[in-house]
């Protein structure tokens, strides 16, 4: 074998490579598709780089309008992802989607389906390669590669593009039914937490008058912050499981704020190890840290200008344990937790006792002083 068709040879297998560990990217992508716009944006990247092409593009079909909506661009302008449209079956790309076909030409301006989108940059791009996106007979959309220079695509590169494609399909269907199953989920939480807040807001109604409008509402603004924290946590992973000492963090910083004067040397301290839960269950548990430590603020160590708070959180495989002390007044000496429990402490026994078969207790500290609070919960109730 001489020396020039080592060479050829080498050149051969490098691009193999190169294009499969693209693919074997692309499959990875599918694996772990939850975000359909990392996703897709992922796959053009690789697909510019593999194929030595100068745009690679993914239009989804958008079945209320009828349309090819641009989804990703490596090529495009970018400002028009998510806005520039063709309307089914125009031009080259709707005409590949319509027929399911591929269509691959050398010059697309010359073509009569040429369909121009002004300033969407493709004026740049005369070769054009298009395929339609398919899975289990469904119509996602359409993939496009161009070039700058005039290029009549081989045999090998339909065939890549072809392979790219079929991933790309399955990507997307994968990751539109995660994210429907998203949407399905978020509403279904909300509407549970709404009802939740809508049932404290009633048990609060029916107390006793003793507390001002004012700290009636603070106490309610605190519950409904206590839940908005788990969704917060819950946007930020954009997984179904919440680290729940990080959620007790995050409510004690959202009371703090709320209740204690800057004036005040009052200090809460939360320490422990993490545990993940069920977002139904970090709810639960949310109300349960806001409830505990609302009522050390108001009533352990009220009117004091300074005082400890000191949340613990740990746990084994049988239970967890969540632990609120406080360094304040105390429980009066003929405290009865059957008839003295206000609305806050009441919440956490409902709570814990049938939300999560757990136990409550509430008495003095070991040093006696103070108050100590201390919620189990049986692991495998959550």
């Amino acid at each position: 074998m001489s020396d020039r068709n080592t060479e050829q040879l080498m050149v051969m297998l490098d691009q193999k490579t190169a294009q499969l560990a693209a693919v074997r990217e692309i499959s990875q992508a599918i694996a772990e598709a939850r975000d359909l716009t990392d996703t897709l944006n992922l796959i053009t990247q690789r697909t510019t780089e593999v194929m030595h092409v100068d745009s690679a593009s993914i239009y989804l079909y958008e079945r209320s309008s009828n349309k090819l909506v641009l989804a990703a661009s490596t090529g495009l302008n970018q400002a028009g992802i998510g806005h520039y449209s063709l309307p089914f079956g125009a031009g080259l790309t709707g005409w590949a989607a319509e027929h399911r076909e591929t269509v691959a030409v050398a010059d697309a301006f010359k073509d009569p389906r040429f369909y121009r989108i002004l300033g969407s940059g493709e004026s740049k791009f005369p070769s054009l390669m298009s395929m339609p996106l398919i899975s289990h007979d469904n119509l996602i959309g359409a993939a496009n590669v161009q070039t700058r220079q005039p290029h009549t695509f081989t045999e090998d590169e339909i065939e890549l593009f072809h392979f790219i494609t079929d991933l790309t399909a399955t990507a997307i269907e994968k990751a539109q039914l995660v994210r429907t199953a998203l949407v399905q989920e978020m509403h279904h939480r909300v509407k549970n937490n709404l009802q939740t807040i809508a049932m404290l807001l009633r048990l609060q109604m029916g107390q006793d008058k003793t507390l001002s409008p004012k700290d009636i509402l603070n106490e309610s603004i605190n519950r409904v912050m206590s839940i908005a924290t788990v969704h917060e946590i819950l946007s930020e992973t954009m997984v179904d499981d919440v680290d729940v000492l990080d959620l007790i963090r995050r409510v004690s910083t959202t009371i703090s704020s709320n209740m204690v004067s800057p004036m005040a040397d009052i200090r809460i301290s939360v320490r422990g190890s993490s545990v993940y839960l069920p977002s139904q269950r970090a709810t639960t548990l949310a109300l349960v840290a806001n409830e505990l430590l609302q009522n050390a603020l108001e009533h352990g160590i009220a009117d004091q200008d300074e005082g400890k708070i000191e949340i613990t959180l740990t746990h084994t495989y049988e239970q967890l344990r969540l632990m609120v002390i406080d360094n304040g007044k105390g429980l009066h000496p003929n405290f009865n937790v059957n008839t003295d429990l206000g609305l806050g402490l009441d919440i956490v026994r409902a709570s814990v006792q049938e939300d999560l078969n757990g136990s409550f207790y509430i008495g003095p500290t070991l040093k006696g002083v103070g108050t100590m609070v201390k919620v189990v919960i049986p692991m495998d109730a959550i």
